[in-house]
């Protein structure tokens, strides 16, 4: 095998491969996007009944 084909088979920002995450990080992942999720929820909903204001002064 030659250099060149070892560089067909690498990624363009030269990693070869990355390694599968854990179990316990991608759990934590998505707790984390789910907690993010019913945050943006909770927003909209709050910009929805006007609680919140985006453009304050009308």
């Amino acid at each position: 095998m030659t250099d060149e084909d070892d560089d067909r088979r690498g990624r363009p920002d030269g990693h070869r491969y990355d390694a599968p995450e854990s179990d316990e990080t991608r759990v934590s992942k998505e707790w984390v996007y789910g907690l993010l999720g019913l945050l943006v929820v909770a927003l909209m909903v709050l910009i929805a009944t006007g609680k919140v204001q985006i453009f304050p002064g009308g």
